[in-house]
């Protein structure tokens, strides 16, 4: 079964709709989150909530849930779906103004929405072949808006060149992955870019972190040259929907061996593992 809650009700997505005048749809005025369901359980659900207020809180708009609320949509979201694995999707607009206009008039209320998909089968997962290209997104990527249409045309970009996904480069350094965060692995040192305005303050690279420095691996939060992406011994992104990916190849050259990194797959375990331990998890 697959339904969506929208602004009180719960009903087919295909039934669901918006106001044209709303200014999630007119201006990409909105923000979102995406969080993992596994076992029924939803993953670190407290860092993306948190997440979410801080996006809301950035672009000045009011929360219409707090945290225990949120809670208990999402889990309903989760029960009415029927499905113990996916992912949910929750997205908050400004709401419907009575006129197009840049200013905010302050009356209007949010538009919620959340929706469950599947999960993608982990088997069916393949390492990354990716191509670096340059960052022209705006300088706000810490906040995570629905406004993707850069994003978006990277990726596209990229897949037309025979990619499966582009790392992006800013004044030549590493800022993310088009839809996820990026590590790199460097004489057995664990490096990805250090959180600020040019990347998402990724839950999954948080918890990828942590992960590691709780294994007893030496990770570094430092600015990524290009020049060391290209010459790393392993490298993979990290996100909600990917979880770890390894990337096997960068502009056509090998990363290391041109398989999966030792480094990864050893940290791919431990986020594995850590997905069903109740305490990652909020039910």
């Amino acid at each position: 079964m697959t339904i969506a809650y929208l602004n009180g009700e719960w009903l087919a997505p295909e039934e669901a709709r918006v106001s044209v005048f709303d200014r999630g749809f007119m201006f990409g005025d909105a923000v979102y989150e995406v969080m993992a369901v596994y076992d029924g359980k939803i993953f670190l659900l407290e860092a993306h909530l948190e997440r979410l207020k801080r996006s809301l809180e950035e672009i000045r708009l009011d929360s219409p849930f707090n945290d225990a609320q949120w809670t208990t949509l999402l889990l309903e979201a989760i029960d009415r779906n029927g499905e113990t694995e996916g992912c949910l999707y929750m997205q908050v607009t400004r709401g419907v103004e009575a006129s197009r206009s840049h200013v905010y008039s302050g009356q209007s209320e949010p538009t919620v929405l959340i929706t469950m998909t599947p999960a993608p089968e982990r088997a069916l997962i393949t390492p990354l072949r990716v191509v670096t290209k340059p960052d022209y997104r705006w300088q706000r990527a810490d906040i995570k808006v629905t406004s993707l249409i850069a994003n978006g045309m990277i990726k596209n970009e990229a897949l037309a060149e025979g990619y499966d996904e582009a790392i992006l480069v800013r004044d030549g350094f590493v800022t993310e992955a088009t839809s996820a965060n990026v590590f790199v692995v460097r004489e057995e040192v664990i490096l990805t870019p250090p959180l600020s305005n040019q990347l998402l303050h990724g839950v999954t690279r948080n918890h990828v972190v942590e992960l590691a420095r709780e294994a007893g691996f030496t990770v570094e939060e430092k600015v990524i040259p290009e020049s060391e992406l290209l010459t790393a011994e392993e490298a993979w992104i990290s996100s909600t929907g990917n979880e770890l990916r390894p990337v096997v190849e960068i502009n056509g050259s090998p990363v290391g061996d041109g398989s999966p990194g030792i480094i990864c797959q050893q940290l791919d375990k431990l986020f594995q593992a850590s997905k069903r331990r109740g305490q990652r998890c909020t039910d």
